[in-house]
């Protein structure tokens, strides 16, 4: 540990702390006051599939708000950790737990909409193959009432409103998989977390070497990277596929479900480009220590490293605060309540 002791001497923060303290307080606040109001307002609605995963999503984004980012920008900023390790505990856990929640209830969301789409054709499939059946008897009672003159029983139809068919799709065996999946993918990072501590004051919040530390890893990398990543490409495919046929956005707009579509594909879009880089530099930092001969030699405060964890985690911070802003903006009932109200407050006025 000793011969650390000079390249440590000399770290310097990346920014000024003060600067990143008021950047911290201003998005951060911003984006628990944007989840906050989404919450209140989707509390307000009839709990439908997309409402419930919206509201467990906004619940993991504020987890992550409150424990995981702050702590996590000054730490890459400083390249020490301040705050004891009882705190790095909390931190590594609720971190891996709060980010695999968030990504997968993404993933149901997008996969939620597919399914309700695809449920939704079947019932107007069907709707209009009875339809053409009941006119096909109708114009067959007709005739036969032509050729027999008999007119004391006059054809009898009956109409059927399918609409009023369920097409819910349940939501809570998925979301229940993605809560426990979160827990047991951050278990590990509970019970294997601590603090090194280096010369000059220096410490790490890092994981304690074990035997199983790559496979640990290599399941992170799995479960948080490849596997979403796969998910969310196909299911933004199948969207934009859905999106560009005629028939289905002419049905979409009248059922609701085209808003839904384009949600998801915002938020998968949002993922790829702003919460993806934040994923492959930590697995990039797992792999580098776990195949590292010393266990922390590249876990020490690396500039370069230090300086890409630092912007990818502040722009996935952003992208906390751009998806209640999304939420509000693409969903209609959610537009009208927050919107139409303060149009009618100002008109009262």
């Amino acid at each position: 540990m000793s011969e650390l002791a000079p390249e440590f001497g000399a770290l310097h923060p990346l920014v000024p702390p003060l600067a990143l303290a008021v950047c911290i307080s201003c998005v951060a606040g911003a984006g628990a006051l944007a989840n906050c109001a989404l919450l209140a307002g989707l509390f307000k609605r009839s709990r439908n599939g997309l409402i419930s995963i919206l509201i467990h999503l906004s619940i993991a984004d504020l987890i992550l708000l409150g424990t995981s980012i702050a702590p996590e920008l000054w730490a890459f900023n400083t390249r020490t950790w301040y705050f004891g390790r009882s705190a790095c505990i909390a931190y590594r856990g609720l971190n891996v737990f709060s980010t695999t929640a968030s990504l997968y209830l993404v993933a149901t969301m997008a996969l939620h909409a597919l399914a309700t789409v695809r449920l939704e054709e079947k019932v107007s499939q069907s709707s209009m193959k009875r339809d053409d059946r009941n006119d096909d008897d109708e114009i067959r009672s007709s005739r036969h009432s032509l050729v027999t003159s008999d007119t004391s029983t006059p054809p009898r139809t009956m109409n059927v409103d399918y609409r009023l068919t369920d097409t819910r799709i349940r939501i809570a065996p998925p979301v229940a998989f993605v809560w426990v999946l979160s827990a047991s993918l951050s278990i590990p990072e509970f019970v294997l977390a601590t603090t090194v501590h280096f010369d000059h004051d220096v410490v790490l919040c890092t994981l304690v070497d074990t035997t199983h530390r790559l496979s640990m890893h290599s399941l992170l990398a799995v479960f948080n990277l490849f596997l979403p990543f796969m998910i969310m490409s196909t299911a933004a495919i199948l969207i934009i596929i859905k999106l560009k046929s005629k028939k289905r956005r002419s049905q979409c707009s009248e059922s609701g479900t085209h808003s839904a579509l384009k949600l998801s594909l915002s938020f998968i879009s949002m993922y790829i480009i702003l919460c993806t880089p934040r994923s492959i530099v930590m697995v990039y930092s797992l792999y580098s220590t776990s195949t590292a001969d010393n266990e922390y030699a590249l876990e020490q405060p690396n500039y370069t490293l230090a300086l890409a964890n630092l912007v990818c985690s502040c722009i996935y911070l952003v992208a906390i605060v751009v998806r209640p802003l999304l939420c509000i903006t693409l969903l209609p009932c959610l537009r009208k309540s927050f919107f139409d109200r303060r149009n009618s407050n100002m008109i009262d006025i």
